[in-house]
């Protein structure tokens, strides 16, 4: 049954009373936020749109900075949460920043909310901010734990290289739901992909799904061709303003060899 979790008293996960009929069954829940590259709330909203998936509840919190979001022509709470008919799948997604002293029991009330409604593992969908991409083809960082939050076999891990990724802090709202998941003893991942700050980067995105798709038990099979027609018309897009930037520097450069007119002739 969809209860609403709460946090002392200023978060609560309420239904949406029209998609009651959706129950989760032994579900995997997917979290993207807005960050670089926006690979996160990108990869979410696509697996919402590929799946047809419904609302089912949202968050209503104080931690939450006050508003509305307007999408598919419906005004919307900010903090949503979705799921697929079959109840296999559910995707979480925050268009609206969380107040930094309310990340904690926010997320801690969320992650209750999942336990409480058969979710039996939370993967978190994120981009690593860099300068410039690999040219070699981009592979995700898999952080993955079992919801323990002890020690055990940390070393033999170690020892036995199986570590996935190397040694990282990730803070913000995604660090925040990981670590609210080790601290109510649920399954976890976190999938992250390097990706430029303030550009879209579909590619990424596209390769988040994959790998999600790669671990999820259930595999939800989300086609992402789109998503990598859109990031070659970009990466054509890019091209053509480098190229046009590129070809200005040359004018300006022979212009000032050919001895163009000076500053104060």
């Amino acid at each position: 049954m969809m209860m609403a979790g709460r946090d002392n008293e200023r978060t609560a996960i309420r239904p949406v009373e029209r998609n009651q009929k959706i129950r989760l069954n032994d579900a995997i829940l997917i979290a993207g936020f807005p960050g670089p590259g926006i690979v996160g709330a990108m990869s979410a909203s696509y697996m919402i749109e590929q799946q047809k998936m419904h609302q089912i509840a949202y968050v209503d919190s104080d931690f939450i900075t006050p508003g509305v979001m307007y999408i598919g022509g419906r005004l919307r709470h900010p903090f949503r949460i979705y799921a697929n008919n079959e109840g296999t799948a559910c995707i979480l997604v925050c268009d609206a920043p969380v107040i930094l002293s309310g990340i904690r029991p926010l997320l801690n009330a969320v992650v209750r909310w999942a336990k409480d409604n058969d979710v039996r593992e939370i993967m978190v969908l994120e981009g690593i901010a860099t300068l410039n991409l690999p040219e070699a083809a981009r592979k995700p960082l898999v952080m993955t734990s079992d919801g323990r939050s002890d020690d055990h076999g940390y070393l033999s891990h170690i020892k036995g290289k199986a570590e996935a990724a190397p040694p990282a802090f990730i803070a913000g709202i995604s660090g925040g739901l990981l670590a609210a998941c080790l601290s109510n003893g649920i399954p976890c991942t976190g999938l992250l992909i390097s990706s430029i700050a303030g550009i879209p980067d579909p590619e990424g995105a596209a390769i988040l799904i994959e790998k999600a798709n790669e671990l999820a038990n259930n595999p939800f099979k989300i086609d992402v061709r789109e998503l990598r027609t859109e990031a070659a018309e970009l990466k054509r897009q890019m091209q053509e303003l480098i190229n046009s930037v590129q070809r200005q520097q040359r004018q300006q450069e022979n212009q000032q060899i050919g001895g163009g007119p000076g500053i104060y002739s």
